[in-house]
């Protein structure tokens, strides 16, 4: 396969096997920081906790088949249908599927026979296990920021028309990946081809933009 043209949107991936780690700590959970946007009123859906939520083991007779909530989970838009005939354990599992990558629900222990309460939780690594991450970009329009330890915040159009193209280049643990920026694209767009360009041992959160247009913030994850 020929190289890929200097002027190519094209990403480039290139590892130093040396510095890829081999073992992995089991993650430590820790809570999410969630907010219910809103909630069938037949739930009775409560946050009492930050990350911990409370509502009905069931969905009662009285009115439509299914029963939608939606929450934002750490800036990401989850929503989920429960619906009537549904065991409380199957809520939990109906929920536990619609989190993000590498979010969990689970039940707490005191849950009563019609109450559910479950904690929404997200995966922490060990600082034993920590991302070896680090990155520097080239346009002077679009800006990279932290965000987090594991976390980028972009923010601006990309540059249009500049030669060579502005690129960013990411370091992640013994890999390398040199993204070209498309000239004209929005924050979203960047951390879509971002995303996509990761080794497949990693994947990315996308926090979405409040506005459109508006700055995003990109999570960078290992795998389970």
């Amino acid at each position: 396969m020929s190289a890929p043209k200097f002027d190519s949107l094209d990403p480039i991936l290139t590892v130093d096997p040396s510095h890829v780690p081999t073992e992995r700590n089991d993650p430590v959970e820790a809570g999410a920081r969630a907010t219910i946007l809103s909630a069938d009123a037949r739930l009775e859906a409560k946050m009492v906790g930050e990350s911990i939520i409370t509502l009905l083991a069931y969905v009662a007779d009285e009115g439509p088949f299914d029963a939608s909530m939606a929450l934002n989970v750490d800036g990401n838009f989850v929503t989920v249908a429960f619906h009537k005939g549904m065991s409380g354990d199957d809520m939990v599992a109906a929920l536990d599927r619609s989190m993000p990558p590498g979010y969990q629900a689970g039940l707490r222990e005191g849950s009563l026979s019609e109450v559910l309460i479950i904690n929404l939780v997200r995966p922490q690594t060990p600082a034993s296990d920590a991302l070896e991450l680090s990155f520097l970009a080239t346009d002077p329009s679009q800006m990279f920021r932290w965000a987090g330890r594991n976390k980028l915040r972009i923010e601006g159009r990309a540059s249009r028309g500049l030669r060579p193209r502005p690129h960013l280049e990411l370091h992640l643990d013994g890999y390398r990946v040199l993204l070209p920026l498309d000239g004209g694209a929005l924050p979203l767009a960047t951390a879509l081809r971002l995303r996509n360009a990761l080794p497949n041992r990693y994947a990315a959160l996308i926090e979405l933009p409040m506005k459109p247009g508006g700055d995003v913030t990109l999570t960078i994850l290992r795998r389970r």
